[in-house]
C-alpha cells in the first residue's frame, strides 16, 4: 500500500510539473506572438507615413525646407504656382483657399483647375503682415467667425475682420474709433510691408473682398517665397497726409467716402 501512495504521489507531481511546463511554453509563445505583431504594426506605420510624405511633396510641387548651422529652418520656397494640401471632401465643400506669403506681403486667392486642385489664382492684393517681433505665425489654418467691425488687441478697430487663428485676423488697416473717417493713414502707407501686430491687412476694398467671398472653414496658407505669386504684388496707393480726406480709406467701397466725390 505505501509502494503504490508513493507511486500515486509521483505521477501526480509529475504531471503537474509537465502542466505547468506547458503553461509556460503557451504564455512564452503568446508573448513572442504580441512582440511580433507589435513589431509589424511599427514597420506598417513607418511606411505608410513615409509613403504619405513622399505623396505629399510630389502633390504640393514645394521644395523641402533645411535647417541652417544655427538651427533654424529657411523659408519654404515653390518651383511654381502653389498647389495646396486639400482633400477631395475639402474640394466638393469649398469654392477657394487662399496663401498669404509673409516675405512679401501679398494675399492670392485660388481657385480649382479642371482636375479640382487648387492652382487657378483669381485674386492677388498687398497686405501687411507682422511686423518683427509679431511676425504672423507660418502654417495652415482655416478661417471662422467674422465680424464688420472689430476691436483689436491694441485698442484699435477694424473693418470687415475674417478669424484665421487665435488672435490673427484678415483685416482691413485699423482705424483709431469705430468710425471710418478716424482712419491710421500711416499704417495705411505701409501696406506691402511687415507693418501689423500679426494679423493680415488689407485695403478697405480688398478686406471687404475677402469678407464677403471666403466661406467659413476656407483653408489659409501661411508660407515665405521669394516669389509675390502668380499675380504678382499688386501696386497700392498712397495717402497724401495733408489731404484733409486722409481719415478716409481711399479704396472703401462706402458711398459716403470722400475720395469718390469730385
Amino acid at each position: 500500500m505505501a509502494k503504490y501512495t508513493r507511486n500515486t504521489n509521483k505521477n501526480k507531481y509529475r504531471n503537474r510539473h509537465q502542466e505547468m511546463m506547458r503553461r509556460r511554453r503557451v504564455t512564452t509563445i503568446v508573448v513572442l506572438f504580441i512582440f511580433v505583431l507589435i513589431f509589424a504594426l511599427i514597420l506598417k506605420s513607418c511606411f505608410s507615413s513615409d509613403k504619405k510624405k513622399d505623396k505629399k511633396e510630389d502633390t504640393s510641387s514645394k521644395t523641402e525646407s533645411s535647417m541652417t548651422t544655427d538651427g533654424t529652418t529657411e523659408p519654404v520656397t515653390y518651383e511654381r504656382d502653389i498647389a495646396f494640401d486639400t482633400d477631395s471632401s475639402y474640394a466638393s465643400n469649398h469654392k477657394y483657399c487662399v496663401g498669404v506669403n509673409r516675405k512679401e506681403n501679398v494675399v492670392t486667392v485660388y481657385a480649382k483647375d479642371s482636375e479640382g486642385f487648387f492652382t487657378e489664382a483669381v485674386k492677388a492684393f498687398t497686405c501687411s503682415c507682422g511686423k518683427e517681433g509679431h511676425e504672423t505665425p507660418l502654417g495652415t489654418y482655416t478661417t471662422s467667425e467674422k465680424y464688420e467691425w472689430l476691436k483689436m488687441v491694441d485698442g484699435s478697430y477694424a473693418q470687415y475682420t475674417l478669424h484665421i487663428n487665435d488672435q490673427i485676423w484678415f483685416h482691413s488697416v485699423p482705424y483709431t474709433a469705430k468710425d471710418k473717417g478716424s482712419l491710421e493713414y500711416d499704417e495705411f502707407n505701409k501696406l506691402g510691408t511687415a507693418a501689423s501686430l500679426g494679423c493680415v491687412r488689407l485695403a478697405a476694398a480688398d478686406a471687404k473682398w475677402i469678407y464677403d467671398n471666403i466661406e467659413w472653414k476656407t483653408m489659409v496658407f501661411i508660407y515665405d517665397s521669394e516669389t509675390p505669386g502668380p499675380l504678382g504684388k499688386p501696386e497700392t496707393v498712397k495717402i497724401d497726409t495733408n489731404n484733409r480726406n486722409k481719415g478716409w480709406d481711399p479704396t472703401d467701397p462706402d458711398k459716403a467716402n470722400p475720395w469718390a466725390k469730385k
